[in-house]
């Protein structure tokens, strides 16, 4: 065989190797695909729409007035209610608990026995389920409850409270005795009094508004619980339908619908009370939730994009180790003066290498 020959053979053993390199690499198992965005326009807008439905809920007056009715049953003060109101009150029926040791001649009475603000009664009086028993915040729900029926006033505790979450103040933040104090003469107080009186005189220029803004700001209100709940519900629901697996994208979701819907209403608050926003104490948590689980989601997807980046690395690391060992053995092949039977042998040995054998 003449030198042209043999450089032709070289040449066609050589460009032979190269397609079989160019298929190991492609052949590399190895995941690059990158995540797709997350929110797609249907999704902004139905989050947002079950916001707006949660706003709706939450501030609607004739949801308010019925629920309060649902209350008025269950101390005892049916009125016109409609049957539905009066089988719910039924079942919170609380009338002559000691939590709000309410006297006929005398009104609701406090903490040291005198005569109680009506919009403060429950803030100065036995319905902290946080109050610890000692010093200015003895009386615990569950312990007067106790006191006065035994175990089956835990239960009637729990009725007692769910019932109030449906009145006009709602039920006070726990908690709220820890912001307890005294006045002159040793009379029990609240700090919580003077913030919303003073917001009402800031607002207003008098104290009209400090019920309202007591309400809406330092309570738990069903009318509340109701929106977060169905927003929550209208959010699930969307992602069942369009079969929504990725966590990311549904926490994304839920973030949107909760955020619109609390501070849809604080924005809506601030313009019926000239400037103090509503507090949706209850879905304060469920919008803490949301967040909190978008991080999570985020981090677990961080996560397996720094995995998936260790194996592509790892991958180019072998694939240069290869090239490496390649071009040794093609210079070795090239620059050695073997027989043809040698030359096809050690081609043959590497494409071997190459394909794994």
């Amino acid at each position: 065989m003449t030198n042209m020959d043999e450089i032709a053979t070289y040449e066609r053993d050589l460009a032979n190797m190269e397609s079989r390199i160019e298929s190991v690499f492609a052949d590399a198992d190895v995941e690059a695909e990158l995540p797709q965005a997350d929110l797609d326009m249907l999704d902004v807008c139905f989050s947002m729409a079950s916001g707006l439905v949660g706003v709706f809920v939450a501030t609607n007056d004739d949801v308010a007035k019925w629920l309060e009715k649902v209350h008025d049953a269950a101390s005892g003060n049916p009125g016109d209610c409609g049957v539905v109101q009066q089988m719910l009150g039924s079942l919170l029926f609380h009338k002559g608990d000691a939590l709000d040791v309410y006297a006929p001649e005398e009104g609701f009475i406090a903490r040291n026995g005198e005569r109680a603000y009506v919009m403060f009664h429950r803030l100065l009086f036995g319905h902290d389920v946080l109050a610890t028993g000692r010093g200015l915040m003895p009386y615990n729900p569950f312990e007067l409850m106790y006191q006065q029926k035994g175990l089956i006033g835990i239960v009637q505790a729990v009725r007692h409270l769910l019932a109030d979450t449906m009145s006009k103040q709602g039920l006070p933040v726990p908690g709220s005795s820890y912001l307890d104090t005294e006045r002159e003469g040793g009379r029990p107080w609240n700090r919580i009094i003077d913030w919303v009186q003073g917001l009402s005189i800031e607002a207003g220029g008098d104290k009209k508004m400090t019920q309202e803004i007591y309400s809406h700001m330092f309570t738990i209100r069903a009318q509340d619980i109701a929106a977060g709940g169905l927003v929550a519900f209208l959010v699930g629901c969307y992602a069942k339908s369009r079969a929504i697996e990725d966590p990311v994208r549904k926490a994304q979701i839920e973030l949107v619908g909760t955020g619109v819907a609390f501070f849809g209403q604080a924005a809506l608050g601030a313009v019926r009370q000239k400037g103090v926003p509503y507090i949706n104490n209850a879905m304060a948590p469920q919008l803490v939730k949301a967040y909190g689980g978008l991080l999570a989601a985020s981090a677990k997807r961080t996560k397996r994009l720094e995995e998936r980046t260790e194996r592509l690395c790892t991958a180019a690391d072998r694939q240069i180790m290869r090239h490496d060992r390649i071009s040794e053995e093609v210079a070795a092949i090239v620059q050695t003066p073997v027989s043809d039977d040698e030359a096809s042998a050690s081609i043959s040995s590497l494409i071997g290498y190459l394909e794994g054998r």
